[in-house]
């Protein structure tokens, strides 16, 4: 059974979330976070992007924005 609009906007956003919380990468699939130079600033392993705090929130922020655009997209047709 495919997931709902909603069902599938928590799916996406618990996942980014899971990454934050485990140190993975926002982007890829299985990239992992190294220190760069003994900093507290990490970069993924697999893409090399620096990951921080606003790199999660911007990708929740997305998630989010493409939410609320279908949303409008559906009213707008009905």
């Amino acid at each position: 059974m495919p997931l709902s609009v909603q069902e599938k906007l928590i799916e996406d956003v618990m996942k980014l979330i899971d990454r934050w919380s485990f140190e993975q990468c926002a982007y890829c699939d299985d990239g992992t976070l190294v220190s760069i130079e003994g900093m507290l600033d990490f970069r993924c392993s697999k893409c090399g992007k620096s990951m921080n705090p606003l790199e999660y929130l911007g990708e929740i922020g997305k998630i989010v924005f493409h939410y609320r655009e279908n949303q409008n997209n559906l009213k707008i047709k009905h």
